[in-house]
């Protein structure tokens, strides 16, 4: 579970169970809505407003890459729903309040998958243990709450080459996993979880709401400085009588483990990319997917600012262009393609109907650039 740290120095901080007592807080409400793919090669239309009754679906609650605040949209995080249970994909910035405003129970919410340990996907993820312990209407997080993602990357390579000067890289620069985290957050908020418990209000120990899963790629070949993504087949990290869904690893520059997510469902194959340049691991983890949630970045907007060539590699190295985000999709089989975490993020920079035109030059089946509180349904299969 939450138990030990990586670096060895668990014995020189208090104990968690001595320092932190228990959670509160109360909820949020509002409203959901529903996306509509664009047609033919005109702009995307914007997503309809409304409740889905499908069984499953998507719900995309952040859509923005980077850690950049802004506020056309919220961080990357994303929902697959089936049926009476939530199943949350990255955590940024936004994510809880998102979650609520999209109508998600949090009592629904049975386990979150982290792709990597970038900030820009982790913002939010302790809020959901800090923040949706307790509601006065009854809607608060059912414990245990699995939560997978990355181990210790063991080792940091070398700098970025950017224009601006870069310290050499420390041996001993820490690279802590999931785990340590969550821990560090623990430890962090020991002050708020001690006070409410001594205000009364409900008792659940941190320790009681989680049950954390750091994803062991030992076995694949992978190493932090040599070959961060190795070509491997997608594994099963988590099954329960709804879902199943599979790993692999991608390639997101000097960032290890970087995992991409397949969720296997009753009614359909969704797959998430995470952050990653184009890779034949995700190409394959997509394979016959219903629905691809891909990463995208406009590598022209980035040339057009005049951007110094060194960063412009980085760009192609850590992510996938748009116009290679369809080519992903058309090698998958994919049926429907979804981009997300988008950069530039800020439609005054980028326009949807560029993300979508950029798509569609090489795949031909339904695009959906994502935006915050789009719905992407799956129709119900018999059986």
């Amino acid at each position: 579970m939450c138990d030990g740290q990586a670096d060895g120095t668990a014995a020189a901080r208090p104990s968690r169970r001595a320092v932190i007592g228990s959670a509160a807080v109360a909820g949020m409400a509002a409203l959901g809505a529903v996306g509509a793919p664009g047609r033919a090669l005109a702009a995307p239309a914007r997503p309809d407003r409304g409740p889905s009754d499908a069984r499953t679906r998507l719900v995309l609650l952040g859509t923005a890459g980077g850690p950049v605040p802004i506020a056309e949209r919220f961080g990357i995080s994303s929902a697959v729903v089936v049926g009476d249970r939530t199943y949350l994909f990255d955590a940024g910035r936004g994510s809880v309040s998102q979650y609520v405003r999209a109508g998600l129970p949090l009592k629904s919410l049975r386990a979150v998958f982290v792709t990597h340990l970038h900030a820009d996907h982790t913002a939010d993820l302790f809020n959901y243990l800090m923040l949706a312990q307790v509601s006065p209407d009854g809607d608060a997080l059912v414990p245990p709450v699995r939560v997978l993602g990355p181990g210790p990357a063991g080792a940091m390579g070398p700098p970025f080459a950017g224009p601006r000067p870069v310290p050499n890289v420390n041996p001993d620069d820490p690279t802590p996993g999931l785990k340590d985290l969550i821990n560090g957050s623990l430890a962090a908020n020991a002050y708020t979880f001690n006070i409410y418990g001594r205000e009364g209000a409900t008792p659940l120990h941190p320790e009681s709401i989680l049950d954390l899963t750091e994803i062991d790629v030992s076995r694949t070949g992978a190493d932090p400085l040599k070959n961060r993504a190795p070509r491997i087949r997608p594994f099963t990290v988590f099954e329960d009588d709804r879902i199943r869904v599979q790993a692999t690893l991608g390639a997101h520059g000097l960032v290890f483990p970087a995992f991409g997510f397949r969720c296997e469902t009753p009614d359909g194959v969704i797959a998430f990319s995470g952050d990653t340049g184009y890779h034949e691991n995700v190409i394959e983890l997509a394979h016959g997917s219903d629905v691809l949630v891909h990463e995208a970045v406009s590598v022209d907007y980035y040339k057009d600012k005049n951007q110094n060539e060194a960063f412009i590699e980085h760009l192609k190295e850590a992510h996938t262009d748009v116009t290679q985000v369809g080519d992903v999709a058309r090698l998958a089989g994919a049926g429907k393609l979804v981009l997300s975490h988008l950069g530039p993020a800020k439609p005054s920079m980028v326009p949807d109907r560029v993300w979508y035109q950029g798509a569609r030059k090489s795949y031909r089946g339904p695009v959906v650039v994502g935006n915050d509180l789009v719905t992407v349904p799956l129709p119900r299969k018999r059986g």
